[in-house]
């Protein structure tokens, strides 16, 4: 199988990768890797490893290195697309999580021998640049509106000497104590709702914001989103919920609302971030729809 690896290269389990995963993998396979030089760098790279007919890409980072190795493979539109496998070298790994995946050679080595991916489902994302063009992205795990892009945002404008973990804790601090819900509409093919929203998320995988289960039974090949809704949950409250979600239970608030959808269309009175998969996609009005096992994925 001939594979292309794409490596965050800011990891700080490069070493790690190069010492005890890529000999090994290099023994069975014929294998190029690249490793990522700046921001949006997986995603040239992965359009790039399409087009030239690779059979396997494998995403070796966290659920932000692989959403854009999705985007890289899916912007020119091609049906047949390389297999795609995850070696999660990040911090937060919620997708990979999702789908039983470690950071385990041999269970890599093993799903990869076997040669037997997966049809995963994708979303994608319309939205709009900050100049208000349309744009299309898509996302594997979840997207959401409210305090997940607030903390991505503030995430971006940390010093990076800070490392991934303590930037993310001091971004989603500030985020706790500083973000209030924002008025948002959603509309569905089969339910709508307007209000103040504290976080409103439409899931592929289980988890986010490394492990806050807001869809613990979600599995990413069953056609439909779960979706996650808090409007406006008093702030002590919710950081009590949250709590309660890293450990996968559902709560029982009447400002806490899970459904199901295929497809939503979103607007808000004020210039609201669309995150997916920890990277800002864009900025309200957005649509969201769901493209059924549109990917293969190496997994459990």
């Amino acid at each position: 199988m001939k594979i292309f690896v794409i490596l965050n290269g800011v990891s700080r389990k490069k070493e790690k990768f190069y010492r005890d995963i890529l000999p090994p993998l290099q023994t069975k396979f014929d294998c190029s890797v690249a490793e990522t030089r700046y921001s949006g760098h997986a995603i040239q790279l992965a359009r790039e490893a399409t087009h030239q007919n690779f059979e396997c890409i494998i995403s070796c980072g966290g659920d932000g290195t692989l959403n854009q190795v999705l985007n890289g493979m899916l912007s020119d539109g091609f049906e047949n697309l390389p297999k795609l496998a995850i070696l999660p070298l990040g911090s937060g790994n919620d997708f990979a999580g999702s789908c039983s995946l470690q950071l385990e050679r041999q269970q890599l080595i093993s799903l990869l021998e076997k040669n037997n991916p997966i049809a995963t489902d994708v979303g994608k994302i319309i939205c709009n640049d900050l100049s208000g063009t349309p744009i299309k992205k898509y996302f594997l795990n979840v997207a959401s509106v409210g305090m997940g892009p607030a903390t991505v945002e503030r995430m971006e404008k940390l010093p990076r000497w800070m490392g991934s973990d303590l930037r993310y804790l001091a971004a989603i601090l500030h985020t706790f104590f500083t973000h209030r819900p924002t008025h948002l509409s959603i509309k569905t093919e089969s339910w709508n709702w307007a209000g103040k929203a504290r976080v409103w998320a439409m899931a592929n995988g289980q988890s986010f914001g490394n492990r806050i289960y807001i869809a613990p039974q979600s599995t990413p090949n069953d056609g439909i989103f779960d979706t996650f809704l808090a409007s406006d949950v008093p702030l002590l409250k919710f950081l009590i919920y949250l709590q309660q979600l890293k450990g996968k239970k559902n709560i029982n608030d009447s400002k806490i609302q899970y459904n199901q959808g295929r497809y939503f269309e979103m607007t808000a009175s004020q210039n609201l971030a669309i995150e997916a998969d920890g990277e800002i996609q864009g900025y309200l009005p957005a649509k969201v729809e769901l493209l059924s096992n549109r990917i293969l994925i190496f997994r459990q």
